[in-house]
């Protein structure tokens, strides 16, 4: 079977760049667009309803948003009406990362106690309930949305790469975007996490939606693209710091060179520390290089239980972000479903 396609978009993008890249994704047969809510970025629900005003049928949503620098029930208030404007298509992207905590002073404690209260929060205003709770990450009193939302339960996704959250997304979530995965061990791994918080709700695999999310340069010079995935995997690994733990699980080991510049937290330096990203890493991690070498890294976890994958578009110089998204929806994913399907050789 064919997973479903998605795109996550980042806050780069003019409004008008939105809404072109919304109508190609659709007409490209991808069935959802995420849209990132960060700091300092363009304004998340914006973004998401410029797309919709230029789409008909591809799901949207923010990709994600947090707990901690939108209350719950602002959230609930603006996906209900997102999801008004947008005939029903909206999803709700739900993670503890992002960019801006550090300069707005916000810390982000008890990642999986906010997001259980968030999710219990948001379902219940959704249904048009009265909440009066008092949790430990986000508190309401008496509070009721002042409308009929559109649909009782808009459908909530995580975005993670932990394990405790991937758990957590089987227990409470309708479904799960696993960050930065193209190796097979880690499937099973996040595969394994996310059932047995199934298990626990009294669920099974056919009741959730498990997707992967995974960074992508795609281009006939696969050098270049390596390179950009190379650099923009340093940045992360700097912003990230030291919460590097899903690297201890892939068995890869940063240089002391490159938890040097970590340590210091500049991620102006990302072109310096590319040069010591392990090649494990961008293996393991990312989708880079020409069309033939994607599809053969992504249908190593082309497995029945995946459902969809999502790339995060970036461009070689020179080339555009529309060439990425074509190139995956008409030449890498066919090839990977074929590979994946073909019979294995000793």
């Amino acid at each position: 079977m064919r997973p479903d396609l998605g795109v996550l978009l980042f806050a780069d993008y003019s409004l008008d760049e939105l809404g072109h890249l919304g109508r190609l994704c659709e007409e490209l047969g991808y069935r959802s667009l995420w849209y990132t809510d960060v700091r300092f970025g363009r304004e998340c629900y914006l973004g998401l309803a410029s797309i919709a005003a230029h789409t008909e049928s591809i799901e949207l949503g923010p990709g994600v948003t947090d707990p901690y620098t939108r209350h719950p029930a602002i959230t609930a208030a603006a996906i209900a009406t997102f999801d008004e404007m947008c005939g029903g298509r909206a999803r709700l992207g739900l993670g503890v990362g992002g960019q801006g905590f550090r300069e707005l002073g916000i810390d982000r404690p008890r990642p999986i106690t906010a997001l259980r209260e968030t999710v219990a929060m948001v379902r219940a205003l959704l249904r048009g309930e009265r909440v009066d709770s008092e949790g430990k990450i986000a508190s309401l009193a008496n509070g009721k949305l002042t409308f009929t939302p559109p649909r009782e339960r808009i459908p909530i996704y995580f975005a993670t790469h932990g394990a405790q959250v991937s758990a957590l997304a089987g227990e409470i979530a309708d479904g799960a975007l696993i960050a930065n995965t193209v190796h097979p061990g880690m499937l099973s791994f996040y595969l394994d996490r996310v059932g047995k918080g199934l298990a626990k709700s009294g669920r099974s695999m056919a009741d959730f939606d498990f997707g992967l999310r995974v960074e992508a340069c795609i281009s006939a010079d696969r050098e270049a693209a390596l390179a950009v995935m190379r650099r923009r995997m340093a940045a992360r690994l700097i912003g990230q710091y030291p919460h590097w733990d899903y690297l201890d699980t892939l068995g890869v080991e940063m240089p002391d060179a490159f938890r040097s510049i970590a340590e210091s937290g500049d991620d102006t330096r990302a072109g310096e520390a590319a040069a010591f990203v392990p090649d494990a890493l961008i293996r393991s991690t990312v989708l880079a290089g020409d069309p033939e070498r994607v599809a053969r890294q992504l249908a190593g976890v082309l497995r029945p239980e995946v459902g969809s994958v999502t790339i995060r578009p970036h461009r070689v110089e020179g080339e555009s972000v529309e060439d990425v998204i074509r190139l995956f929806a008409q030449e890498v994913m066919p090839r990977a479903v074929r590979l994946a399907g073909a019979p294995r050789t000793c």
